[in-house]
Formats: structure tokens, sequence, C-alpha cells
């Protein structure tokens, strides 16, 4: 560390009260990071064995209606720990380029330090809200921080009775779906024949597969009980929600990434079998968009993967569905021949 930065440290509770031993030993231990502008430091629910604190720049912190505050290093409130409890209670977002001190409570306790004590902003314990579950999707390492607080401000309310019919298997994609309060099932019919394929609960959603493939809806989703949706229009999904998470690769650089291999490069084309023969991209897997999310406890969780379709909507469902798993995922940018 800087000696400049150490100065502003010692500044720091409860830094503040150690002697020179202490201070030298416990910075030892203590990590100071780089975060660049529109990086989450931490999220909202997450556990967290960490105690931070802001040394410089500035960051936003969003509690459950996603309302934020600014603060900035150096204010008399940024002295004491941001967020300190676990699970969080706020998200905590750089608005600019900033240097952020961590150290694990229990290395802090060593040193007097009480890592229970109230942080900066400390707020009631919450019960269960939609919209940090939501927020705790790997999805939201993709989008800017600057566009949370749109989208959720563009989500609308809608309430359902038992057996009421929210989506129906064929029909246009319109809305994606929160569940807020109640629960519902998942059904889908071939023939004469009806399968159940899921249970949703609050917090689960549902509703993007049509909305990103632009094919029409797969299954019906149907209210077990009364309950409350939260549901997003199709254009709002698409630019705030879907735009950030779907980027595309050429094959060159795609082959580039497998060649280089750290990490590990797969193509998985999710056309049906009969589509891919006659048309198979070397090295690919086939593993049809039906299948898919069946097919996730298979894949590598530190590999990298470049969804591939005929050049379709399909590749980034599979894209979307990848990265919305924690997984990291490309779409295959297609040539069309002229």
């Amino acid at each position: 560390m800087e000696s400049e930065e150490l100065e502003k440290i010692k500044k720091l509770i409860p830094f503040n009260e150690l002697g020179e031993s202490d201070f030298k030993k416990i910075t030892a231990k203590a990590k100071l990071s780089s975060v660049a502008k529109g990086k989450m430091v931490f999220k909202r629910a997450d556990e967290d064995s960490k105690v931070y604190w802001l040394v410089t720049g500035s960051i936003d912190l969003l509690d459950e209606k996603f309302e934020a505050k600014n603060r900035k290093a150096g204010e008399v409130v940024c002295r004491s720990p941001i967020d300190n409890n676990s699970p969080h209670r706020l998200t905590a977002v750089s608005t600019e380029d900033s240097r952020i001190l961590s150290i694990e409570r229990t290395e802090l306790g060593l040193f007097g330090g009480d890592s229970s004590e109230a942080s900066s902003d400390d707020v009631e314990e919450e019960d269960f809200d939609w919209m940090s579950t939501l927020l705790s999707s790997p999805l939201f390492e993709f989008i800017p921080p600057a566009n949370i607080q749109t989208l959720f401000g563009k989500f609308e309310e809608v309430q359902h009775k038992k057996d009421d019919v929210v989506i129906k298997q064929g029909d246009t994609g319109d809305f994606f779906y929160v569940i807020q309060a109640g629960r519902a099932k998942v059904e889908r019919s071939s023939g004469e024949k009806t399968v159940v394929l899921a249970e949703f609960q609050p917090g689960d959603n549902f509703g993007q597969d049509a909305l990103v493939s632009d094919i029409p809806r797969n299954a019906t989703v149907t209210m077990t009980t009364n309950g409350t949706l939260m549901r997003l229009s199709a254009p709002d999904f698409q630019s705030l929600l879907m735009s950030p998470v779907i980027e595309t690769v050429t094959l060159e650089e795609t082959n580039e990434m497998i060649e280089e291999g750290d990490p590990q490069t797969f193509i998985i084309d999710v056309r049906s079998p009969k589509e891919v023969e006659g048309d198979k991209l070397p090295g690919s897997l086939n593993v049809p968009l039906l299948l898919l999310r069946k097919n996730l406890p298979k894949l590598k969780v530190d590999g990298v993967y470049v969804m591939a379709d005929d050049g379709g909507k399909r590749a980034e469902l599979g894209a979307y569905i990848l990265n919305e798993k924690g997984f990291t995922a490309y779409v295959l940018k297609r040539e069309t021949s002229s």
C-alpha cells in the first residue's frame, strides 16, 4: 500500500484506535483493491465474511427499493465500514474508479475491531423481497448499474387468482414475470399428453424464453394459489435486461479461444439433431435448446461456451440461459452468404 493510502486508512474506524505495531499487523492482513467505475463491490442478501471500507473514489448504496445513496471517500460517514452486515442489506456499486479496503472479520476481531458494530448505512432487517432475489442472479454482473434502477421502475404489479393461466403454450411472448407472492405450475402439452415440468414459488421468474428467442411460448404457467406477479414488457426486457447479457463472437475468435484453451472453450449447437445433419460445425456439441437446462449439470462451471444455431434467435436464448445460471456464454455470429 502507498503511504498516502495508509494515512487515509489510519483515519478509518477502528484503525484510528490502533497503535503503530497493531496497525502494521492488521494492514498486512488487509487487501486494498481497485474497483472500476460501474462494478459491484457486493450484493444485497449475499453472505460475506469480509468487512469493507471506501478509501478513495465513490459508491452508490442501493436498498431493497433500489433507491441509491451516494458515498464519497473522505466523508465522515465513510470512516465506518460499508454496510457491515452479513448477509448484506445494501448493494454497493462504484460510481467512479475507487479503492476498497477489505479484511476478514475474524482477522479484524484479533486486533480489537468489533465487526458487529453498526455500519455507516445500517437498515432494519427486511422480509423476503422479489427484487433482491432477482438482483442476486448472475445476470446482473452484465447489467450497467445505472440501468438497474430504471429496470425495476419498469416492472408492473399484477394480481392473479388460483387457476388463472398467466401464459399459454403457443402464444406470442409479451411479458417477463417474477413471482412476488403465491405459487404456480409449469406444464407442457404434446398431443393429448400434458406433463408438469416445474413449480414456481416467490422469487422465481419465467417467460424469458419467448422474449429472447421470438418463438411461441413453449409451456403454460398456471397459478396454483392466489398471488402477486411483477411483470416487465417485452421491449423493456429486451433493452434493459437481455441486450447487456448477449455478446457475440465470430468463428475466427471462437477458434482462437479454443486454441488458447485457458479457459476451455466449447461450441454448443442448440438446433435439433436433424437440423445439424450436413451442417455440423467442426468440434461442436449438439444440445437441442429444449434439453439445455436439463444438461446444465454436465457443463464445466469454469468453461466458456459459444452458442450456435442457424443464425436465428435460439443461440441467444441458449447464451441467456447459461449466463443466467452463472456460466460464461457467447453467441456465435454466423456469416451470411451474400
